[in-house]
C-alpha cells in the first residue's frame, strides 16, 4: 500500500492523502469523509457512561484526560497539585519578578551602504569626533584642547610627511545645529583617505621648525574604491550529481565484497579440497565426501571424489588383512565384512542410508557350510583392535577341532551348503529383476550387497556387503571351497579386469582405459595410475606420456581441466582414464594365492 503526503489548503500542515479534516486548523478537505467520521464519533459506545467518570478536563487547555494524571497529555500542565508543589521544590524553581529599569534613550548609527562597502575595503579607516558639551560641564576630560591643535594623518611610508586636517569644515551629525539640546551624544563620520604626494624640505638648525615652508596647497589625488564583485558558482548539473552517486556506490560495492570475500576465507573449513568434474568445473568438496558420487552443480555432471590413498604401517597391514590363513576345516576367512539388518519400518530409501547401520563379521568358508561370527558387539568397526585376540581365539578354537554350538562369540550364524542357493545379489540390481530398493545405493554407493537366507533367529532380512575387492575373495570362496559355479555373473560387476584400448591422437600408441572405474574407485586397496586423458569436447584421446611430452595442463597435469584440446582448440576438461599398474594386477585380492596352512 502507498501512503502520499498531502499539505492542508488553509494552514500548509502536512497531512495523509486520505485525511478527511486538518487537525491543525479544522479545514474539511473531503466533505464526504468528514460527515462519515463525524457521524462515527457521535456514536454512543457500551463504555462510554463508565467511561465517562472517569474523565476529568485540564484547567488549562480544556483537553479531556484521565483521572489521576499527573500532567495533561495535551499541554503538559500539572493536574496535581501537590506533586507540581514537591516537583517545584526539588527542582529549587523560584518565580522571580521581572524588574523594568529605564535605559537612557541612545541615538541609533546611521550607516550607508556606501560607509560598509568603504569600511569592508579600507584596511584601517580614519575616523574623527568632537563633542558639543561645553567645557565646563565636560568633568571627564581633564584637559582641553587649544584652538590652535589639530588632528594629523600619519602616513605609513617613511620619508612622507603628515598634512594638517581642516576641522573647521567637518560636518558632524549632532551639531549645534541639528541639536538644540546641546546633548552629549554624537557620531562618528569616515573621512576619505586620499593619496598626498608632497616634498619636504631639508630641517633647519632651529630648535623648533615651522611645519611647512610651503603653504602652497598640495596636489591630492582622490582614489575610487568599488565594492568587490560576489562571484557565484553554478550549480552542478544532474549529470555531475548522478556520476558521483555512482562512483559512491560502487565503492560501497567493492568494499561490501572485500569484506565478503575475507568472511568465506575465515569460515572455509581446512578439510575441502578442490577437485575439478569432467567438464572442467571447480567443486570444492569435504573429506568425509571421498569415495562418494556426486553431481557438478554447474553442469549436472556426474563425478567421482577420490579416495584418500594413506600409508598404512606394518603392523596395521598385518592386523587388518582382509585373509586369516585357512585353518582347520575352514579354508578361507574373510575379516570385517559387512553385515546389515534391515528392518521395513526403519527403513530410510536414500544413498548411504544402510551403509554405516551394520555389525563387523568374519566369515570362514569350509567344503559343507559358512559360517558367520561377529566377534565384538556394537557398530561397525567401533573396537577394530580388540577383535583380534578374540579372532586368534576362534581359529585357536577349530584348530583344535571344536564344534560350532561350542564356540563363544556375541553373535553367530551357519549357512548350510543347500542354503548358500538362496544368496542372491541385491545390490546392484541383476537385470530382469525388481529391486527392493528402487535401484537407490542404500549400502554405500558404488558398493555390492548380497542378501543371506533369513533363520529362525532372525526376524529380519540380512545382507551382506562388499567393496570390489571382498566381493571377489568372497566369489572365489564360493566358487572354489563351496562349489557354486557362476556366482554374480550376468551382472555389471567386474569380477575380473576389463579394458578398452584407445589410440593418442598425439602419439598413435594405444591407450588403454579400464572399465568400470567407479567400483574400483570406490575400493581403497586399488591402487590407479593414469593412462591418458580424453577431451570433453571432441573426444580424441592424448595418452599421458603425450600430454606430458607437450606439457599439456602444465608439467604435472594439474591445469589439464582449462587446458586447450589439440584438435579441437577447447578445454579439455578433466576426463582421465586409469589402468591398474601390473603389480597390482598380478596381487589383487581375487587372485592372490592361497596362503599355506598354519
Amino acid at each position: 500500500m502507498k501512503m502520499q503526503i498531502v499539505s492542508c489548503p488553509k494552514c500548509g500542515t502536512n497531512l495523509l492523502h486520505d485525511t478527511a479534516q486538518c487537525h491543525a486548523c479544522g479545514h474539511v478537505i473531503d466533505q464526504r469523509s468528514a460527515a462519515q467520521l463525524k457521524q462515527i464519533k457521535s456514536r454512543q459506545l457500551p463504555t462510554d457512561n463508565a467511561v465517562a467518570g472517569d474523565m476529568q478536563d485540564c484547567p488549562s487547555c480544556g483537553e479531556t484526560c484521565r483521572m489521576g494524571l499527573v500532567r495533561c497529555w495535551n499541554c503538559s500542565t500539572f493536574l496535581r497539585p501537590e506533586i507540581e508543589a514537591s516537583y517545584r521544590q526539588k527542582l529549587g524553581v523560584q518565580r522571580r519578578r521581572v524588574e523594568h529599569i529605564d535605559l537612557p534613550v541612545i541615538e541609533a548609527t546611521v550607516v550607508t551602504e556606501a560607509d560598509s562597502l568603504q569600511r569592508a575595503v579600507l584596511p584601517n579607516p580614519t575616523y574623527v569626533a568632537r563633542s558639543h558639551s561645553s567645557d565646563e560641564s565636560d568633568d571627564d576630560d581633564g584637559f582641553d584642547l587649544s584652538s590652535e591643535a589639530s588632528f594629523l594623518e600619519e602616513s605609513s611610508q617613511s620619508g612622507e610627511s603628515s598634512l594638517p586636517l581642516d576641522l573647521d569644515n567637518l560636518q558632524f551629525a549632532d551639531s549645534p545645529a541639528n541639536h538644540a539640546d546641546n546633548s552629549d551624544t554624537f557620531r562618528l563620520l569616515p573621512v576619505e583617505v586620499t593619496t598626498v604626494e608632497a616634498t619636504l624640505p631639508p630641517a633647519s638648525d632651529a630648535s623648533e621648525p615651522p611645519l611647512f615652508e610651503d603653504p602652497a596647497e598640495p596636489q591630492v589625488q582622490a582614489v575610487t574604491f568599488e565594492p568587490p564583485i560576489r562571484v557565484e558558482e553554478p550549480p552542478p548539473s544532474q549529470q555531475e550529481v548522478e556520476v558521483g552517486l555512482a562512483d559512491d556506490l560502487l565503492k560501497i560495492a567493492a568494499n561490501e565484497e572485500l569484506d565478503i570475500q575475507k568472511v568465506r576465507k575465515t569460515l572455509r573449513s581446512k578439510d575441502t579440497f578442490v577437485i575439478f568434474c569432467p567438464q572442467g568445473c571447480k567443486i570444492r568438496v569435504q573429506e568425509k565426501h571421498r569415495g562418494r558420487a556426486g553431481k557438478c552443480p554447474r553442469c549436472q555432471c556426474e563425478f567421482v571424489v577420490p579416495r584418500k590413498v594413506i600409508p598404512k604401517k606394518e603392523n596395521e597391514a598385518s592386523a587388518t588383512t582382509t585373509e586369516v590363513a585357512p585353518i582347520s576345516r575352514y579354508k578361507k576367512w574373510l575379516t570385517d565384512i559387512r553385515l546389515h539388518t534391515v528392518d521395513p519400518q526403519k527403513l530410510r530409501i536414500k544413498p548411504d542410508s544402510l551403509l554405516n547401520e551394520c555389525t563387523a563379521v568374519d566369515l570362514g568358508f569350509s567344503e559343507e557350510d559358512v559360517i558367520l561370527a561377529t566377534l565384538l558387539a556394537g557398530k561397525y568397526a567401533a573396537n577394530a583392535k580388540k577383535a583380534l585376540p578374540v579372532r586368534q581365539a576362534m581359529i585357536d578354537h577349530f584348530l583344535k577341532q571344536g564344534t560350532f554350538d561350542q564356540l563363544v562369540v556375541p553373535a553367530k550364524k551357519l549357512l548350510k551348503k543347500e542354503a548358500l542357493a538362496q544368496v542372491a545379489i541385491a545390490q546392484p540390481t541383476p537385470a530382469g529383476t525388481e529391486s527392493l530398493f528402487a535401484d537407490i545405493p542404500v549400502f554405500g554407493t558404488n558398493r555390492i550387497a548380497v542378501k543371506i537366507p533369513k533363520t529362525p533367529d532372525s526376524p529380519h532380512s540380512q545382507y551382506l556387503s562388499f567393496s570390489l575387492s571382498e566381493f571377489r575373495a568372497f566369489v572365489t570362496g564360493m566358487q572354489t571351497i563351496c562349489g557354486i559355479e557362476g556366482f554374480g555373473s550376468g551382472t555389471e560387476i567386474p569380477l575380473t579386469e576389463q579394458y578398452t584400448t584407445a589410440k593418442c591422437s598425439v602419439s598413435n600408441v594405444p591407450v588403454k582405459e579400464l572399465n568400470q572405474l567407479n567400483y574400483y574407485q570406490a575400493d581403497p586397496t586399488f591402487t590407479l595410475e593414469v593412462t591418458g586423458w580424453r577431451c570433453a569436447g571432441c573426444k580424441i584421446v592424448v595418452s599421458e606420456a603425450a600430454r606430458a611430452d607437450a606439457k599439456l595442463g602444465g608439467a604435472n597435469g594439474k591445469g589439464i581441466a582449462k587446458a586447450k584440446c589439440p584438435k579441437c582448440t577447447q578445454k579439455m576438461g578433466n576426463q582421465p582414464l586409469y589402468q591398474l599398474p601390473e603389480k597390482s594386477v598380478e596381487t589383487s585380492p581375487a587372485t592372490q594365492p592361497e596362503p599355506a596352512m598354519a
